[in-house]
């Protein structure tokens, strides 16, 4: 990624752990829930699934509960992604820990682990969210960095491929766009484009260079003309 306040232009990526643990909720309390644009699909790896989480009405509750904190949980990563792919504040700019602050700012109020007290008013989907936290936090996959070998996430040559591809179709500079795209572990080739210059995809889809190219050409060209500054 781009230094902030580069010349350059920026991209940055990451496995956002909220959304995992989210995406593990559903899929081991066995939440039903409609398939959608910005609902990925199931996790990869072994999830052991339970229907004892909840009882059938309040499995059928938490579902549709659970939808509406994936719409919050998906409005935090925007504004950190757009944080993170813009420069700081300039009064921020000299102090680490600010910066840090400002990106992951409203964090806890849509993720409050392990009591969850931000759910409160959604009480089944609380239920299993905190029934299930001991085993998201046992489960192999919780440690996303530690996956084994694989090939490379955004190869370095298929992003600068994809700037300067969407630069010269734009007719732009290169230093004018950014973008950041989430990484989620599930099935598939997958990806969500959820707001300008941000984008939700697979670990499949990041790994494979011409559907990543696409991707990331999608989130470059719609992150131009945003406003430019830092995100709030």
């Amino acid at each position: 990624m781009q230094r902030y306040g580069s010349a350059s232009w920026r991209f940055g990526h990451g496995d956002m752990g909220y959304l995992h643990t989210a995406l593990f909720v559903r899929d081991a309390a066995r939440l039903p829930v409609a398939p959608a644009a910005d609902i990925p699909p199931p996790l990869t790896g072994d999830v052991a699934e339970s229907a004892d989480v909840l009882g059938p009405d309040d499995r059928v509750v938490a579902g549709e509960q659970w939808v509406t904190w994936w719409h919050r949980l998906l409005c935090q990563a925007v504004r950190e992604g757009q944080r993170s792919a813009t420069p700081p504040p300039a009064d921020l700019e000299d102090d680490f820990e600010a910066v840090i602050r400002h990106r992951f700012a409203g964090q806890q109020e849509v993720f409050d682990p392990p009591g969850f007290d931000s759910l409160a008013d959604m009480r089944p989907l609380r239920s299993a969210v905190t029934k299930t936290w001991a085993s998201w936090c046992a489960w192999p996959g919780h440690q996303l960095g530690s996956r084994g070998e694989r090939p490379a996430q955004f190869a370095s040559p298929v992003v600068r491929d994809a700037v300067e591809s969407t630069a010269a179709a734009l007719g732009v500079p290169a230093s004018e766009l950014s973008g950041y795209v989430d990484v989620l572990e599930v099935k598939g080739l997958w990806s969500y484009l959820g707001a300008p210059g941000w984008a939700l995809c697979s670990a499949t889809l990041a790994c494979d260079p011409q559907a990543a190219a696409r991707l990331l050409r999608e989130v470059f060209s719609s992150g131009h003309g945003r406003a430019a500054g830092p995100v709030t």
